[in-house]
């Protein structure tokens, strides 16, 4: 945050409209952390099901629209 208000500052200050180079933030998370952890009894996250198996959400399979909260 320092680093991005001191370059904020210059270039405000000083008119400064040099391309800076910004902090980067690296994060690392298992796969499919945002999605559900199971569907249909099988684990998602953490599995290749997380990027390769499309969860079903349609009128035949009205219980997965909730199943990011079971788990």
């Amino acid at each position: 945050m320092e680093d991005i208000r001191r370059i904020q500052k210059n270039a405000r200050d000083n008119k400064d409209l040099t391309r800076p180079r910004w902090p980067m933030i690296v994060m690392r998370s298992p796969k499919g952390w945002t999605g559900p952890k199971i569907v249909d009894g099988l684990p998602v996250e953490g599995t290749f099901r997380a990027h390769q198996v499309p969860i079903l959400v349609d009128s035949e399979h009205p219980e997965h629209v909730n199943s990011s909260k079971a788990g």
